[in-house]
């Protein structure tokens, strides 16, 4: 199991960051874990096509979160798809009217040529392609979703955006990477959000061992965000850098 950072920035727009989106890679299955504005190029960027992408799992419904599946669902029109297998869209009660509204607005938006499968989930483990997947809600909004990937390589956990919650810890647990929200420095906490030194107690809690901090607002520009997140955690410690490649020890 192989991950690609396609955006480890916010709404607020930087040169070198683009909002939220990962690619998740394993040998029978690709799939995106958000698609923000932009992460669509970033895919490309990656050396990735939406010709190979089977699914797309939305955290929640923030612009920065899913701008792209509009984008996406447009590109997937174009003859060259047709035919292909179905596209498989993940996320809370209230994906199918979030694809209707888009649809209503933008009715070339509606699938020609292939087939569009929706999944609005509740809490609980699910099967895509040949990973175990787990959703967790996240304390956010009412729709966020946490989201735990198991391979028999090992595991890799994504908060999405996040706050304070207990089941942050359940979405840790012994991953082997834990991707998670670090929007501001500790001293500047968003409601809404993580820092480092909390993503990084939440990390030691759940025994993960390999925290990613991602989310980054303008703010952490010039700061120690590793040594924030160093003071509650002894694993390893990567700041999330957009095209940055991690993959499990099985995959390296």
């Amino acid at each position: 199991m192989r991950l690609t950072i396609l955006g480890s920035g916010t709404a607020i727009p930087e040169a070198d960051r683009f909002p939220a989106g990962y690619l998740l890679q394993t040998e029978a299955l690709t799939a995106m874990v958000d698609c923000g504005p932009g992460t669509l190029r970033r895919l490309a960027q990656a050396g990735g096509s939406i010709a190979q992408l089977d699914a797309v799992l939305l955290t929640h419904y923030h612009t920065d979160h899913c701008a792209d599946l509009a984008a996406l669902l447009f590109a997937l029109r174009s003859p060259q798809f047709e035919g292909r297998a179905p596209m498989h869209l993940y996320g809370a009660t209230g994906l199918e009217r979030l694809v209707g509204k888009l649809t209503e607005a933008w009715p070339w938006l509606a699938p020609r040529g292939y087939e569009l499968r929706l999944h609005e989930l509740t809490p609980g483990g699910f099967a895509l392609g040949d990973i175990n997947m787990q959703a967790i809600p996240i304390r956010h909004t009412a729709q966020s979703l946490g989201y735990r990937a198991t391979t028999a390589a090992g595991t890799m956990a994504f908060s999405g955006d996040a706050d304070t919650c207990d089941e942050l810890v359940d979405l840790a647990r012994d991953a082997d990477v834990f991707v998670c929200d670090a929007a501001t420095p500790d001293d500047e906490k968003l409601d809404g959000h993580l820092t480092p030194g909390l993503a990084a107690a939440y990390a030691a809690r759940g025994g993960a061992r390999h925290l990613v901090l991602t989310h980054f607002y303008p703010a952490c520009r010039g700061r120690d965000l590793t040594a924030m997140a160093r003071a509650a955690f002894a694993g390893e410690i990567t700041e999330a850098v957009d095209l940055h490649q991690i993959a499990l020890p099985g995959n390296a």
